[in-house]
Order: C-alpha cells, then sequence, then structure tokens
C-alpha cells in the first residue's frame, strides 16, 4: 500500500476510534476490538491516537 493510501486509512480508523470512545464511553481497546483491529496493531493506534490533535 503507497504512503498515501496507508495515511488515509490511518485517518479514517483515527475517526472511527475516536467516535466509537466519545459516543459509546468505550476505551480504546474496546474500541480497537469492535473495529477488529488485530491486537499486535493495537500500540500503533494507540500512538496515533496520543499524537494527533482531537477534531
Amino acid at each position: 500500500m503507497c504512503n498515501l493510501s496507508q495515511g488515509i486509512l490511518e485517518k479514517g480508523m483515527e475517526n472511527a476510534l475516536r467516535n466509537l470512545m466519545y459516543n459509546l464511553k468505550m476505551t480504546a481497546e474496546q474500541a480497537m476490538a469492535a473495529l477488529s483491529i488485530p491486537q499486535n496493531e493495537y500500540e500503533k493506534y494507540k500512538a496515533i491516537l496520543r499524537e494527533s490533535p482531537k477534531a
């Protein structure tokens, strides 16, 4: 996957995670499980959530 496609995918996942966490009061881990994100990618998405500003 090219860098642009990867960035778009990660931004979409970040938005989906934030929406689940905010609207359904889920933890990051619960939201990732609901989205079927593999456990070996949890740390990657936790870092993305920490580093990016909240919308």
